[in-house]
């Protein structure tokens, strides 16, 4: 007698029937290919998406522009902060301490020693300070020395250095009559006499006696 050994497929599960296995088997090949086409569609629309440029009615709106610095609005909003970081408007011990530091010995004795040092000069010599004194004896005799150089001689004259002063005196009085106010009586001629005779008592050299050496 013959013997029939029926050999199972190594895929098919032991006791499944040949249409069971072939049904899992397209299941999984159906699910394969439903993957890919997804995945294909998903590739296909991103490529539409970025590279087509959309029509001018669809474009989307731009974004607004980034609004412009204000220096103003900067300062107001940092403006509690730097309040915040500043030291309280009171006196503290370090500063009274840093204040004596340069007050008292200036107070006590640069001041003083400065103040005793003229008073010593002052009073021990005539000719102390005699470049602020007026009429002192000193520096009028060392101006009329100045004044009796030629170089230095007339300086103080204010028609000192005119070439034609007859010229001058002709220019400003033709100026003057196209410029002086209407109804006006002043002259040139009147006016130059007037100041050149013009002395105020109140002037020191008057006051003292000293004749002008520099005119």
């Amino acid at each position: 007698a013959h013997h029939t050994t029926i050999v199972s497929s190594p895929a098919a599960p032991c006791g499944a029937a040949p249409l069971e296995v072939a049904m899992a088997v397209l299941n999984k090949r159906s699910s394969a290919l439903l993957v890919v086409a997804v995945a294909a569609c998903s590739c296909v629309l991103l490529g539409m998406t970025l590279g087509f440029v959309p029509a001018p009615g669809l474009a989307p709106a731009p974004a607004a522009p980034l609004a412009s610095f204000q220096p103003a609005v900067a300062l107001s909003a940092a403006l509690p902060v730097l309040t915040m970081l500043a030291d309280d408007a009171e006196a503290k011990y370090g500063d009274s301490r840093r204040w004596s530091a340069v007050l008292v010995p200036l107070t006590t004795l640069v001041i003083p020693a400065v103040a005793m040092g003229i008073f010593t000069i002052y009073v021990s010599s005539d000719d102390a300070f005699y470049q602020f004194r007026a009429g002192h004896p000193r520096g009028m005799r060392e101006e009329k020395e100045l004044y009796s150089n030629p170089l230095y001689a007339g300086r103080k004259n204010p028609m000192e250095g005119l070439v034609n002063k007859d010229d001058f005196e002709k220019g400003l009085d033709e100026a003057w009559e196209r410029a002086k106010p209407k109804g006006s009586t002043v002259t040139v001629q009147a006016k130059l006499k007037e100041l050149s005779t013009q002395n105020s008592p109140h002037w020191w050299r008057n006051v003292h006696g000293v004749a002008d050496v520099g005119c």
